[in-house]
């Protein structure tokens, strides 16, 4: 099962994402920065759900820091507080998706599903 890291202090975001998610990834959660390097380099993730504004370094800074040593997984910065520069240096950065809360759920499988191949989410019926 491949492995999915939710980088948020909200905790909201963290179950909202992780009963999203549940089943079809193992969810790795860190509420800041420094526990994300912690899994990032003990148990490196697939793919990173990291969001911009939180306490300590944010979410810009540690992409930065990450893409600068290396580190190619895909990220995603998500953030409640849209702004086109902010978008810009992201994705400038080495962001590989930007993504302005509230998000569409579905929106986010479907770039999931792009960037790690995994199985994309079936709509019940």
């Amino acid at each position: 099962m491949k492995r999915l890291l939710i980088v948020d202090d909200n905790s909201v975001v963290q179950d909202i994402l992780t009963e999203f998610f549940k089943g079809r990834f193992e969810i790795q959660l860190a509420p800041n920065a420094s526990q994300a390097l912690s899994l990032i380099v003990r148990q490196a993730p697939h793919l990173v759900l990291l969001d911009v504004k939180m306490p300590g370094l944010d979410g810009l800074s540690l992409l930065k820091s990450l893409r600068s040593t290396g580190v190619n997984v895909p990220i995603f910065l998500m953030t409640g507080y849209d702004s086109l520069q902010v978008a810009q240096e992201a994705l400038n950065s080495g962001a590989n998706a930007y993504l302005p809360k509230p998000f569409d759920l579905m929106h986010l499988d479907r770039l999931i599903t792009e960037a790690i191949g995994t199985d994309e989410l079936q709509p019940t019926k």
